[in-house]
């Protein structure tokens, strides 16, 4: 009688233990497995909670980890297409509307003209925007290729200045250029122009104001290229230095048309600095001005 009193009493014990072990294993993996299931669907609101740290755990957190990666990437995608869209309105809209003004038969030639170099702006603003987007679709897809050569520092600057001298006139912004020494750079100088046309860009269109000073500043440091790229203009506030290589960061900050850019320059010149091996830092302190510093 003892013993099936004690046989009875240990199935019962066995089916409590397994009943406790299968809602404690399963549960787990019925939300999870419901999880997936709303991941796959587009729904990443997801919320498991901590469970240990065995495999179960594991595979838990690890669900989590992407449902809130998925998330912030839908989050990221939206912005960007949010700002992209208001990227191309605003040059369209002047696009439009200077077009059916400069088409009316009552309006002067001069006015015609200056309606027409308006026009012409946009444009030259809605090929820059593409070009950048075309840009970060190559960054994003790791397609960015370096070619390096040997070639001469003096005159590769040089013609960029001849080549940026014309717009910084028409600023009065004096654009300055000091490089002591003609040595060697090994860089891909289709890359490097880029990359130097795209901080000089900033600094003019951007950062200065009228009647202030930009210095080009090139020299050699034992094997490395020092390329800096000074301006006394607005600066940028201490807070935002950190975040201005994002992508779209400009344009998330601010919707000035005086300040203009799309916020994707910075970022595909810090991805071609990394591609050559190099750095990128700024130093800037607001309403004085900023320095852009490239080693590579």
């Amino acid at each position: 009688m003892h013993f099936g009193i004690a046989g009875g009493t240990s199935v019962i014990l066995l089916f409590i233990v397994y009943t406790a072990l299968s809602r404690l294993l399963t549960r787990p993996l019925i939300r999870m497995k419901e999880a997936t299931e709303n991941l796959s669907k587009g729904d990443f609101a997801v919320s498991l909670p901590y469970i240990g740290k065995d495999e179960l755990g594991d595979l838990s957190g690890s669900i989590q980890k992407l449902a809130n990666d998925l998330e912030r990437l839908k989050t990221e995608r939206n912005e960007f297409l949010a700002s992209v869209a208001h990227e191309l309105n605003t040059p369209l809209t002047y696009l439009i509307g200077y077009s059916n003004v400069a088409m009316r038969k009552e309006i002067s030639g001069e006015e015609r003209e200056q309606y027409l170099a308006i026009i012409v702006e946009e444009s030259e603003r809605m090929k820059e925007l593409v070009k950048n987007l075309l840009d970060l679709a190559k960054m994003d897809e790791n397609t960015f290729t370096v070619s390096k050569e040997n070639f001469g520092a003096q005159t590769f600057f040089e013609n960029i200045i001849k080549l940026v001298g014309p717009s910084f006139e028409m600023k009065n912004i004096k654009l300055s250029f000091v490089c002591e020494d003609n040595f060697q750079i090994h860089a891909d100088s289709l890359r490097l122009e880029q990359i130097v046309l795209n901080l000089l860009d900033n600094a003019w269109k951007k950062y200065s104001k009228e009647n202030t000073e930009v210095t080009l500043v090139v020299h050699k440091k034992e094997t490395k290229t020092i390329i800096s790229v000074i301006d006394f203009g607005i600066g940028i506030p201490t807070d935002e230095i950190e975040f201005i290589f994002e992508k779209l960061y400009r344009v998330e900050k601010s919707r000035s048309r005086s300040l203009g850019g799309s916020g994707i320059g910075l970022a595909v010149v810090k991805e071609l600095v990394e591609a050559h091996g190099g750095s990128i830092e700024v130093k800037s302190t607001f309403g004085k001005g900023s320095t852009f510093t490239i080693i590579i």
